[in-house]
């Protein structure tokens, strides 16, 4: 795969610094690593908040830290008995106006370069999947307070100023992760400002707050997902197995626990949970073709042709 410049400084800090970070370290941050970069701007945001067929899915605005509501904005014209959705942007220019945050989502979706530097970070671990978001703020207003979050993040700085308050990474868990007091952020670790062109890496369950010292800010965020076959898709593959090989009746509860744990060691479910994990690497990675494939050619030729005939 051919990467630009850009891309190719980002990916070798990714692979070469960040994950090579000694265990302790909650991040990584390098000023100025794409001062050019062109991957996503101000003018990207604003193209796709005005495109006609924008899906409210992608947007959530936030204002006071809570999410706007956005069910006034989904309108639709009935056209030959089918409803064609498109978006009020009254309201959200409204909601912006009065200082609202924007996180719009799926930029791997609607960006080919992303979905190209996302899937050479898929390729960092056993099954990560990237998700890619672009965060937009107002001076006083932010998508999130203080937070968790589950897995590890490299962010990249497109326009404006943002101080990023890190504390002492937390154990992992899956509960209490948003609206985090300062105590239960628990001690500082460090202060970053990011500008257009740095590049942070951010390890998994690293409690922070973000501060937009400009009028605004505008950042994207890989989420680096951890998608290898959840617990509760483990303890099902595992149930499933018991069903063909369970314990006798009236075998206390903690027998029943000891042969399922007797289970997890065999050779067939290690088998089958090995599959499953290579089933949804396939999957990712037929995602990332598809978005990379993802575009009507057919009507090149009949544009080619009319330049032709005008020359």
């Amino acid at each position: 795969m051919e990467l630009s410049p850009v891309l190719r400084r980002i990916r070798d800090f990714y692979f070469k610094e960040a994950l090579a970070a000694p265990p302790g370290v909650t991040h990584v941050h390098r000023p100025g690593l794409v001062p050019e970069q062109q991957l996503f701007s101000l003018e990207h945001l604003r193209r796709h908040l005005n495109n006609p067929l924008l899906d409210v899915n992608y947007l959530n605005l936030f204002h006071a830290g809570k999410t706007v509501d956005l069910a006034d904005a989904r309108l639709y014209k009935v056209v030959q008995r089918r409803k064609i959705a498109f978006v009020d942007r009254r309201i959200l220019q409204q909601h912006l106006a009065d200082g609202a945050a924007c996180v719009l989502e799926g930029l791997d979706i609607l960006e080919p370069e992303i979905n190209t530097l996302a899937t050479v970070l898929d390729r960092a671990h056993a099954a990560t999947f990237c998700n890619a978001t672009a965060f937009f703020s107002q001076f006083g207003n932010e998508a999130y307070r203080g937070h968790v979050d589950t897995d590890d993040v490299l962010v990249i700085h497109m326009a404006g100023e943002k101080r990023w308050r890190l504390h002492a990474r937390q154990k992992p868990r899956r509960r209490e992760l948003n609206e985090m007091s300062e105590a239960q952020m628990g001690a500082t670790d460090a202060d970053v400002v990011m500008r257009p062109g740095d590049v942070l890496y951010l390890r998994s369950y690293t409690p922070h707050r973000v501060e937009t010292l400009s009028p605004c800010s505008l950042h994207v965020a890989f989420d680096l997902c951890d998608r290898q076959p959840s617990v509760e898709m483990a303890l099902q593959l595992l149930l499933s197995h018991y069903d063909r090989e369970s314990a006798t009746p009236l075998t206390p509860t903690q027998g029943v626990v000891d042969k399922l744990f007797e289970l997890s060691k065999s050779n067939p479910y290690a088998a089958d949970l090995a599959a499953m994990l290579a089933r949804d690497k396939t999957s990712h990675a037929e995602f990332r073709k598809l978005l990379d494939d993802n575009r009507i050619t057919h009507l090149d030729r009949f544009i080619d042709a009319s330049r032709r005939q005008q020359r």
